[in-house]
């Protein structure tokens, strides 16, 4: 293998391997493996409580459901890379616009479908979109950096079911039509004061 078909994860090891401090290379490591992306964070609703009440089984058909609904909706709006992990989902756009776009989508479709998570209750999901440049390695792990860590933060550990949250960062490069439906909130996680924007989808 060569040094230009290494992924991300193969450079650092051959730095260091080779007895070299990767972060003395800063510079050549963004350059390689450096993309300016919208990324967009998706977890479900209840996968602990429905999995003990109902079974994992119950659960993994839903989850399945949920994937075949949002696959083809991120598509649509240019997603660039979509990677599925339990019951999370990873999207990355080129603009935060077709991120936005793709949540409500989302929201929208699954409210439609009628997809219900338990007899009394609709499945739904919780979307966190940050934007900013990321180290993109071809592996499992896919994109990190402060965004894709915010993101993920807004996504799974904070938002609630038909809730999408803008990082400060994608908020300002979103278009003036799309954040009117958002509003400034800041919480504080893991030490870290995060102010976002968040919308919340309305039942129709």
């Amino acid at each position: 293998m060569t040094e230009k078909q290494e992924n991300l994860f193969q450079s650092l090891s051959r730095m260091i391997d080779g007895g070299t401090d990767p972060a003395e290379h800063q510079s050549e490591i963004w350059k390689r493996f450096g993309e300016t992306v919208a990324v967009l964070v998706m977890d479900s609703s209840g996968f602990s409580r429905t999995s003990q009440s109902n079974g994992i089984v119950h659960f993994l058909t839903r989850l399945m459901q949920l994937r075949r609904l949002c696959a083809p909706l991120f598509e649509v709006r240019n997603c660039h890379r979509l990677r599925f992990e339990a019951d999370n989902a990873y999207a990355t756009f080129r603009s935060v616009d077709d991120a936005v776009r793709a949540a409500e989508d989302v929201h929208h479709a699954l409210q439609q479908s009628g997809l219900m998570l338990t007899p009394g209750e609709a499945m739904t999901v919780s979307i966190g979109i940050g934007y900013g440049e990321l180290l993109y390695s071809e592996t499992l792990e896919g994109y990190f950096g402060n965004e894709m860590n915010f993101a993920s933060k807004l996504g799974e550990d904070l938002g609630n079911g038909r809730e999408t949250r803008l990082t400060e960062s994608a908020y300002k490069h979103a278009s003036i039509a799309l954040r009117a439906g958002f509003h400034a909130e800041t919480v504080e996680m893991s030490g870290v004061s995060i102010p976002h924007y968040t919308q919340c989808l309305t039942s129709k």
